[in-house]
């Protein structure tokens, strides 16, 4: 998925994931709920991610066992977004993420992170020097739900920027996913966001209102790393991420 566009997890998954997801099936794994999760959890959530990415480039070894929270132990659903730092900017460097809870969020993270490192097909895969200059966030989300409407001129009524994140779906062909985050940075209404995530799907901006379309909802919480590889981390509900625009706008303020 986009950094905060989010996306699909576009990684082929091994023979032995599959049957480790297989295996958690059949476990009936209890799915997690984002109200469980506080800071503590999330800079763990964090520190798998990073510990995955460097175990792929030979810098270390993850080992899940270690994390044995019953919380993260539970099926979860999340995105895990690169950016790479540069002082008072940031760039995106790669994200993916898992729509459907197959795993244990800790599983799911790892999984992730790993994928949105090396398996990007925007970016080559992240190099070793690259590592400590990259910011990770993980975006924990909800199971999406359809909505519904008798009317679907009423669809932009039943999202809320700031709290919801979008999934557009035609068929087996088309899909898009746009994190809960997004329209709060670039400071979208709904319809434009509604209109975004059809775009994202490859289909036309005004999608929402074909009934062949599904439209889904999620909604998220964010822990984010202050800088690269720092201890402390950011909690974020979407709506508190700054709209870039105003800042942008802010910024040439000043400047003037």
């Amino acid at each position: 998925m986009d950094n905060s566009t989010g996306g699909v997890n576009t990684g082929l998954p091994s023979l032995r994931y599959l049957l480790e997801l297989e295996a958690n099936r059949k476990r009936k794994l209890t799915l997690l709920e984002i109200s469980e999760l506080d800071k503590e959890r999330g800079k763990q959530l964090v520190r798998i991610a990073r510990m995955a990415i460097a175990e792929r480039l030979g810098l270390g070894r993850l080992n899940l066992e270690e994390f044995n929270d019953p919380v993260l132990n539970k099926k979860g659903l999340a995105f895990v977004t690169l950016e790479t730092y540069s002082g008072t900017t940031t760039s995106l460097r790669g994200c993916i993420g898992y729509v459907e809870a197959v795993a244990p969020i800790k599983e799911i993270v790892a999984r992730a992170a790993e994928a949105a490192a090396f398996s990007d097909p925007r970016f080559p895969p992240l190099s070793k020097h690259e590592l400590d200059a990259v910011i990770i966030e993980v975006t924990v989300l909800t199971k999406p739900q359809p909505i519904t409407v008798s009317d679907r001129r009423y669809l932009p009524k039943e999202i809320r920027v700031g709290w919801d994140g979008l999934i557009v779906e035609r068929g087996i062909t088309h899909s898009g996913l746009l994190l809960p985050q997004v329209p709060v940075e670039y400071c979208w209404d709904e319809e434009t966001f509604l209109a975004e995530t059809c775009l994202k799907a490859g289909l036309l901006p005004d999608c929402w209102l074909d009934e062949r379309v599904t439209v889904k909802k999620f909604q998220g919480i964010i822990f984010r790393e202050i800088y690269p590889n720092s201890d402390d981390i950011s909690v974020l509900n979407p709506r508190d991420v700054p709209c870039k625009l105003l800042e942008e706008m802010k910024s040439l303020k000043y400047r003037a």
